[in-house]
């Protein structure tokens, strides 16, 4: 079995994360990879950098409209006063709706 990961991964380090509302700790923290590999290995899993397949994957699952949203939201955000340094979103699609 295999595991994919790349050392990009290491960015991901979300302050916060909004439960009930209210902003918590993010669990998730770059060294939180260093155990997830640790376990892969241990598991006797190959680790195997992911190949770059583009964005027609994400294009083929989400709408043009959203993925826009994500392209532009982080400097929309800045401009809006008081905002915390992370986008971090509130509402989430439903499946039934098809879309955003």
């Amino acid at each position: 079995m295999k595991a994919f990961y790349a050392d990009e991964q290491k960015r991901h380090d979300p302050k916060a994360f909004l439960s009930s509302g209210a902003p918590q700790p993010n669990p998730e923290k770059p060294e939180r990879v260093e155990r997830l590999l640790a376990g892969a290995r241990s598991a006797g899993l190959t680790v195997e950098r992911p190949k770059n397949h583009g964005l027609g994957p994400v294009a083929a699952v989400h709408t043009p409209e959203y993925l826009d949203f994500l392209e532009h939201i982080f400097p929309r955000w800045q401009r809006i006063e008081g905002a915390s340094a992370e986008v971090i979103p509130n509402i989430h699609p439903i499946a039934r709706n098809g879309s955003y």
